[in-house]
This record gives C-alpha cells, structure tokens and sequence, in this order.
C-alpha cells in the first residue's frame, strides 16, 4: 500500500493506493495519526481513486479518525471510491458517518467552506 498527501489550504490531501487490509492498515493507522497530530489546523480528504480493497481493518482506521478529527472540529472526507467499496460502507451501515464525494475537485469545494475556527 503506498501512502502519499499534499497540504492545499486547510486540507490535507492524502492518496492511498493498494489494497488497504490488515497487512497495512496498522501502518496507515501510524502514519495517519501522525499527520493527523502534526497538522492540527486542517482538515482531511483521502483520495481513494487507486485503492481496489479495504478490509474491515482498514474500515475500523477510518471510524477511528473520523471520530477524532470530529471532537476536535474537523472534517475526514473521502473521495473516488469505487462502487464494491462504497457497497461495504453500505452493507455494514457506516454511510452516514462519512462525507463521500465522487471527485477530488467536489470534496474541495465542501471543505473550503467550512471555517475550522466556527465548529462546535
């Protein structure tokens, strides 16, 4: 699994590309809560356009920052996932807890408009 980001206004843009299952996800875990801790101020999108598997490991690292990012105010949105993934998201229920955009560029617009200084 190969673990990129870039920074773009209060964003952090991260691209995930393989197969996110228990052989990586521990590593992906690690390396995200650092980048979570180190950018403080931002939100999140993972770029999911190159990834063809998550696992339920992979799944549970994503519940896992969407809930952390959420009590500190910011937003972990995702992006170009395919549609066996997104039927995963919906079998198991976990839809709502997610903003999904089917492009990087609408993702963008969403979080451009969100002030981090305004949340609750």
């Amino acid at each position: 699994m190969e673990f990129n980001f870039k920074k773009a206004g209060n964003t952090v843009i991260v691209y995930l590309k393989g197969r996110l299952d228990v052989n990586y996800s521990a590593e992906i875990e690690k390396e995200m809560g650092k980048l979570i801790a180190f950018e403080s101020g931002s939100h999140f999108l993972i770029n999911m356009k190159d990834v063809q598997y998550v696992s339920s490991s992979g799944l549970r690292i994503f519940v896992l920052f969407v809930k952390a990012l959420k009590e500190d105010g910011r937003k972990f949105v995702l992006c170009n996932i395919n549609n066996t993934i997104k039927k995963v998201f919906e079998v198991i229920q976990i839809t709502d807890m997610f903003h999904i955009f089917n492009s990087e560029d609408e993702a963008m617009q969403f979080l451009k408009g969100i002030d981090l200084k305004k949340q609750d």
